[in-house]
């Protein structure tokens, strides 16, 4: 039988290498060996800034040929946020300003385009951890010892924040009145979120983010829309999330964590420095958390200890702790009790919590812890 590595989702201890790079070259601020907190500056340098294109002619009502004869400034010419780029009409009565400094670039078809100026900026530790690895002039990694939960889906980018548990179980559904103000600067959690009222709450509420175990199908562009940070650990609709991520959450109440939403370089909260502009910015990820489970920059190499490696990918086996992903059995988790081939297809005998003895297709399980 020929049964295909499966990734855990779950890792109570796990250890976590991050990333933080520059597009370009930069001044790293950090020596490897060296530990650090959150927010530590890590690289501080220069981030090219993208191309502005200004459509000089329709904000004119010009043809693209005429805004030539009503340009106020030449290609290559430094420009400030609030300058005249052109004008037209009786006595240069109607302006069009740049939105933001930089040097104009080009002028054509009826466009300006507008290099905006480099930016500075500063890349800081997302976790608490010690620098593994530097890259010269980009940035560095830092490793951390956390606990992990990866996501089936998410919105937003990366924020820090302390778990505030809003449900009793991981079947519950969060309530509109269980987000108020002071859920300000944390991470939501609950068992489903399948009411809109909840997201304006913690939208109003400047919530840091939202974690929950089932989302709704429709509240999906309704939390983008919102600009809210977002992680669904089991599915869209009313999926409950699985009992030992919700146990692990419900352990950690009160504890700072890191919330990707999947995109990186998209902080939507706070701290904001914990963006990662350059390369990465606005790639995609795996949505996950991350609670950091010792607070490292306070400790000495000596007193770290030796953190459990995180779990590598490798097919099932008897005695693993797995959750069905397909209906009639959505949700539900039990222990791999024997694993079969049976028509070409790889079948898993599961024993669920209540008992009951199911075979199911391979490819429906995913492993837990």
């Amino acid at each position: 039988m020929r049964a295909e590595p499966l990734v855990s989702r779950l890792h109570p201890q796990t250890i976590f290498d991050y990333e933080q790079c520059l597009q370009g070259d930069g001044e790293v601020l950090v020596a490897p060996g060296s530990w650090v907190r959150v927010g530590d500056a890590l690289v501080r340098g220069e981030e090219p800034a993208p191309v502005r294109v200004i459509d000089g002619a329709e904000a004119l009502g010009l043809a693209c040929e005429q805004l030539y004869d009503s340009l106020r400034v030449a290609v290559g010419q430094e420009v400030q946020a609030g300058d005249v780029l052109a004008a037209a009409g009786f006595m240069g009565w109607r302006t069009l300003r740049t939105p933001v400094a930089g040097r104009v670039t080009n002028v054509a078809t009826g466009r300006i385009f507008i290099q905006e100026a480099p930016r500075r900026v500063e890349l800081r530790a997302p976790l608490p951890g010690q620098v593994v690895r530097v890259l010269p002039r980009r940035g560095a990694v830092v490793r951390s010892t956390v606990a992990r939960v990866l996501g089936l889906w998410g919105a937003g980018g990366e924020i820090y924040g302390a778990l505030a548990l809003r449900t009793r179980g991981p079947a519950d559904s969060l309530r509109w009145t269980s987000v108020d103000v002071a859920c300000r600067g944390k991470i939501v959690v609950g068992g489903l979120c399948l009411d809109s009222r909840v997201l304006l709450r913690a939208a109003r509420f400047h919530a840091a983010g939202l974690l929950v175990g089932g989302l709704a199908q429709h509240l999906r562009a309704r939390a983008e829309q919102l600009g809210l940070t977002v992680l669904v650990t089991d599915g869209l609709g009313a999926v409950p999330m699985a009992g030992p991520i919700f146990d692990l959450l419900a352990q950690h109440d009160g504890c700072d964590a890191l919330l990707e939403g999947g995109r990186r370089g998209s902080p939507a909260g706070y701290p904001q420095p914990l963006g990662r502009p350059g390369w990465c910015y606005g790639q995609m990820q795996t949505p996950a958390l991350s609670i950091p489970l010792k607070v490292a920059g306070e400790l000495d190499p000596a007193a770290a200890g030796n953190p459990t490696p995180g779990s590598h990918e490798r097919p099932l086996v008897t005695g693993d702790r797995v959750r069905l992903t397909r209906t009639p059995y959505l949700g539900m988790m039990g222990w791999v009790q024997s694993l079969q081939e049976q028509d070409g297809e790889a079948l898993v005998g599961v024993t669920l919590d209540g008992g009951q003895t199911v075979q199911v297709p391979y490819r429906n399980l995913e492993r837990l812890g």
